[in-house]
């Protein structure tokens, strides 16, 4: 029975996957009578619903991990990682890594058969639309055909050390490495951690969001169909506890963790008593810059139409930015930053782009907004947009702020669910602008209101306006965070002024949220986290230098004899 072919009334069961073993997902019924078939969990373990936002029902159940579970998956980590004495063919060796590349390249061919079943586990799972969740699924091969490719082009290097020696520095693996993976991208993040971590010959543990385990240990089984070896990637299932016992391992090296900062800051106090190293992708509030077009900052004019040319396009990218995945995704386009020559026409066309909107049933191919992952959550954001509404005077709220509960007929049960409005607040202008001071009204606005400086994680965008670009980018740096921003301009120019002066580790130019195995991703302030995924730099970071120094030249010195010998 596959995980697609799961009913509410009978959902699978899933339990951990060490060292290439595990067992095929049983249903929830057979695991209550003998719940030792999936985990060899004691029989007093009670399977942890997997509750599914579109509903509030569970859809799948996994058994947590226990303590003598998480240390035997560390074990198995660190021995594929050291393997036996003199033992040329354990995973780190530096003879294997056309061995990595052959691997990878053939997860990456096994992992493109089966985009639709995963996205649809995922779909199950989190409440992603499945429109989103087969196309970025489509792509996940492509890191492990990147990271493959990088194994065969490597190069040591060579560095200057002087006449007589050859220093060849070489870059090898760490070790076991832990990777902490959240609900929002539960297979994307998990891929982008996991593929630089194993191309560079480290073994790895992972704990994927107990909000959604599934698909991982669906990916860890794939991999070893493709024929990685035992040990080499396993997954232990749980929360915090897991967690805390996993970093408290002597053992690992390196803990990758994405998440919120509150948690990456005690993540981090972990590793660091542990002396392992640390790449976290936290928060962000990423603005969306929107300039005004050629001309129209110093008085041009532009007929209805040649302004529709210009904004409709913009519109609709940071509908994109601001809205995909119901807005639960770090690098979300929160804040629309909009040149007052704009921003009415902006506002408007932007509440008109909301209506074309699909709030649904995410396992429907028409649905393109669904819900939010908790309840809690949910209640989280309500919290949040009626004290930032009651706080100030300043702020419109022109759709949405409220649950979504319209469904009825065959759909009426998702009115259960977690669904939020699409949710458009705005700055007023005409009050901002009617003081003496302008500009400063719009910064105290964007500086002390919860809407503009809290990461709500939902299907939220703010509008403000500004005067001039110099605003705009201070505007856009008012925040703790510093992960994405957009610039959207006909002025190729103007936009790299603006990139060149935000504080983001990842800037678009007329476009958002695009990612590739290439491109490093990372934030440049620390709320956002430390260190980068993806390309080169990611591989970096799961290596370390070896260097090695050769004398090419016969020993001659006799320190202790000879009164001119030369220590350096």
């Amino acid at each position: 029975m596959s995980a697609a072919a799961t009913i509410d009334d009978d959902p699978l069961c899933y339990g951990h996957y060490i060292n290439g073993i595990t067992s095929d997902p049983v249903t929830y019924y057979e695991e209550r009578q003998n719940s030792s078939c999936t985990t060899n969990a004691p029989a007093s373990a009670i399977p942890v619903p997997v509750i599914s936002p579109a509903t509030n029902k569970p859809v799948l159940y996994f058994n947590e991990s226990t303590i003598d579970d998480v240390d035997a998956a560390v074990a198995s980590a660190h021995d594929a990682f050291h393997g036996r004495d003199n033992d040329c063919t354990a995973w780190s060796h530096p003879s294997q890594s056309s061995r990595r590349a052959t691997v990878l390249t053939a997860i990456a061919s096994k992992l493109r058969q089966s985009t639709e079943r995963l996205a649809d586990m995922e779909v199950r799972q989190i409440g992603r639309p499945v429109k989103e969740m087969r196309f970025q699924l489509s792509r996940l091969p492509e890191w492990f055909d990147y990271y493959a490719s990088l194994i065969r082009v490597h190069e040591d290097s060579v560095k200057p050390f002087g006449p007589g020696y050859l220093n060849v520095v070489k870059r090898v693996p760490l070790g076991v490495v832990v990777q902490i993976a959240p609900f929002n991208h539960p297979l994307l993040i998990t891929i982008k951690k996991l593929a630089p971590a194993i191309a560079a010959g480290n073994t790895v543990v992972v704990k994927p969001s107990e909000l959604a385990p599934a698909s991982i240990i669906e990916l860890a089984k794939l991999c070893s169909d493709a024929g990685l070896p035992p040990g080499v990637f396993n997954v232990v299932l749980g929360g915090r506890e897991v967690g805390e016992r996993l970093l408290s391992d002597d053992r690992i090296v390196k803990v990758d963790f994405t998440g919120g900062p509150k948690v990456g800051r005690s993540i981090g106090a972990s590793a660091g008593s542990n002396l392992c190293s640390v790449t976290q992708e936290l928060g962000g509030k990423a603005p969306m810059i929107v300039l005004p077009p050629p001309g129209s900052a110093v008085g041009a004019k532009y007929s209805d139409e040649s302004l529709s040319a210009y904004l409709d396009p913009i519109v609709n990218g940071t509908c994109f930015g601001a809205f995909i995945a119901s807005g639960q995704t770090c690098i979300a386009g929160t804040r629309i930053i909009l040149h007052e020559s704009i921003y009415d026409t902006f506002k408007r066309k932007l509440v008109e782009k909301t209506k074309v909107f699909n709030i649904g049933n995410p396992e429907d191919p028409e649905t393109t907004i669904g819900p939010v992952i908790t309840t809690k959550h949910l209640d989280f954001i309500q919290g949040c947009i009626d004290e930032g509404l009651q706080d100030s005077k300043h702020l419109d709220l022109l759709c949405g702020g409220k649950r979504y509960a319209g469904f009825d007929g065959d759909e009426a049960h998702l009115n259960q669910g977690n669904y939020y409005e699409p949710t458009i607040i705005a700055a007023n202008k005409d009050t901002l602008h009617s003081g003496s001071d302008p500009e400063k009204a719009v910064a105290k606005l964007h500086n002390e209101n919860i809407l503009f400086q809290t990461e709500l994680f939902g299907p939220v965008v703010l509008l403000v306006p500004f005067r001039t670009t110099q605003e705009a980018i201070d505007l856009a740096n008012d925040s703790k965070f510093g992960l994405g921003c957009s610039v959207w301009t006909d002025d190729l120019l103007e936009a790299h002024r603006v990139v060149d002066s935000v504080h983001s580790g990842m800037v678009w130019i007329n476009d958002h949220h695009k990612n590739g195995p290439a491109s490093p991703w990372g934030g440049l302030k620390k709320e956002s986290g430390i260190g980068r995924e993806n390309g080169i730099e990611a591989y970096s970071d799961y290596t370390q230098a070896k260097s090695v120094v050769i004398n090419t030249n016969k020993f001659t010195s006799d320190w202790f004899s000879d009164p001119n010998a030369r220590y350096n």
